[in-house]
């Protein structure tokens, strides 16, 4: 993760103090961009809202502790499969994530912050993405071994 962790952490408190309209807005863009992505979410926005606030807090505090990062991370990423979240999302959150942050950041936003955001949003979504896989796998094969015949034991 090529990133300056203290730079990232800095920004994130600063953009922080703007909480919900900070992922009210990545939503927004994010809903814009991909309409079909409303789906997969709650009619209500605002218990997943005061989530995600919390997820990227804890993914921020540990960013620059990858051993103690990757388990939450991986928790993660097998809950967003049960929610039908696929690969194919996971760069456009990144997208509309930088959107959002580049917004609260206002001028202070510049090429550092936005490849430091990059780079840890690319680490997390590889991470969940790999996690989500596993657990697909798994389902699969929970579901395929769920169709095969029980043979008669005599």
């Amino acid at each position: 993760m090529p990133m300056d962790p203290q730079r990232l952490k800095a920004n994130f408190a600063l953009v922080r103090e703007n909480g919900d309209g900070l992922i009210a807005y990545f939503h927004a863009d994010l809903f814009q961009r991909e309409p079909a992505l409303r789906d997969l979410f709650p009619a209500s926005m605002e218990k997943h809202h005061h989530r995600l606030l919390q997820a990227l807090a804890h993914i921020v505090s540990l960013v620059d502790d990858p051993p103690a990062l990757v388990p939450f991370l991986r928790e993660l990423g097998k809950r967003h499969h049960g929610h039908g979240i696929t690969n194919d999302h996971f760069p456009q959150f990144g997208v509309s994530l930088l959107t959002a942050l580049a917004h609260f950041t206002g001028p202070e936003w510049n090429e550092d912050l936005e490849s430091d955001w990059a780079a840890a949003y690319s680490f997390v979504a590889q991470i969940m993405a790999e996690a989500a896989a596993e657990a697909a796998a798994e389902a699969a094969l929970e579901r395929s071994a769920a169709a095969q015949p029980v043979e008669a034991v005599g």
